[in-house]
């Protein structure tokens, strides 16, 4: 049977041991380190173009290492775990390359491999950064916001009761009326024509605009920052930003310190983060414990009834636990069926 190998040299397929075709790896132990890392839970372009080539030949069944791996790609060929795969060594001889010259690239790329992910671990406190400055942004926000509503109130009072949407009121505040509701634009004018404010001058009207402006700016920095924690936690914790959500779940490891702290974490814990003062209330005046902490921003835990949230939330930290592992761990990626299990066992407490 033919067995397909791969190592720090390529991927191959072997018969009894003998090399029948080969894809090399780039040379520099930097890339060979990057396709090596892609192998743990995927497959990398060599291997699909390696299959692809003995399919063509009429292989149908083939040996491998790790044949889950393989099977995802539903490739229309049997792969079967191989016990006693071949020796990389022997294959490098093979080759015509000496036991010193392999164990030396083996050695450069294993210090590649360490140094990549080392960086990836250091990458959770990009994550706790970037939540740290969305936590200002919205403070930042709520305070200018505030102080919008309360200047051009002095000229538009009846503004603040027709639109309760913060980013929307600093639009029109801005004289940003595209894509404006009909119906809510011919309100504000009509408002606009008997209101009881006082008349701005243009100063006055240039200034409270330039507030509104940085208002915006503000926001859009937050969307900015919101998308650049989706692609970062897709990149390190792909099963707890599909459970959880991008936003929640950076801020969950947040809260732990780091990926690494939170993988540890038992669900009792990951439940109260971030009520760390209602627990400590709660050990100190034997009231009754808090049932959840930031997972509360949770749709399903929040719009759940009352009496139902404790037991929510006890579902979901325990699948954000297995899914935080995984993460740290670089398992596979089971995120949606992780999401898929948790919405089942909401319908079945309903």
């Amino acid at each position: 049977m033919i067995e397909v190998n791969t190592n720090v040299l390529g991927a191959f397929a072997l018969r009894n041991g003998k090399i029948i075709k080969r894809i090399p790896f780039p040379e520099e132990p930097r890339k060979v380190a990057e396709k090596l890392i892609e192998t743990e839970k995927d497959l990398c372009d060599e291997e699909l173009q390696l299959i692809s080539y003995l399919k063509k030949t009429g292989v149908k069944s083939i040996k491998v290492r790790d044949p889950e791996r393989f099977i995802s790609h539903k490739l229309g060929i049997e792969f079967i775990g191989d016990k006693e795969p071949t020796d990389a060594i022997k294959i490098a001889s093979d080759l015509g390359i000496s036991d010193k010259e392999f164990t030396d690239l083996l050695s450069r790329t294993n210090l590649e491999i360490t140094k990549i992910k080392l960086k990836e671990i250091d990458r959770d406190q990009i994550i706790i950064q970037a939540i740290a400055s969305l936590d200002d942004l919205e403070e930042s926000i709520n305070r200018l916001i505030k102080r919008l509503r309360e200047w051009y109130s002095l000229s538009f009072p009846e503004l603040d009761l027709l639109v309760k949407k913060h980013d929307l009121y600093a639009r029109i505040v801005n004289s940003d009326l595209e894509g404006l509701d009909p119906g809510l634009l011919e309100k504000i004018n009509n408002a606009k024509e008997k209101t009881l404010g006082i008349d701005f001058s243009k100063a006055d009207k240039n200034a409270v605009e330039s507030l509104s402006g940085s208002i915006l700016q503000l926001y859009a920095a937050e969307e900015r920052i919101e998308a650049h924690i989706g692609k970062i936690m897709r990149e390190i914790a792909p099963n707890i930003s599909a459970l959880a959500g991008p936003v929640l779940g950076a801020r969950l490891i947040a809260l732990a310190g780091s990926l690494g702290r939170l993988s540890i974490l038992p669900a009792s814990t990951i439940q109260v983060l971030g009520a760390e003062d209602a627990f400590f209330r709660f050990l100190k005046t034997k009231k009754k414990p808090p049932k959840h902490g930031v997972i509360f921003q949770l749709p399903e835990i929040r719009s759940a009834p009352r009496d139902l949230r404790g037991k929510i939330s006890r579902t979901f930290a325990a699948k954000l636990a297995i899914a935080a592992r995984i993460d740290r761990f670089r398992g596979e990626f089971i995120g949606d069926t992780l999401r898929k299990d948790f919405l089942k066992k909401i319908e079945k407490l309903k």
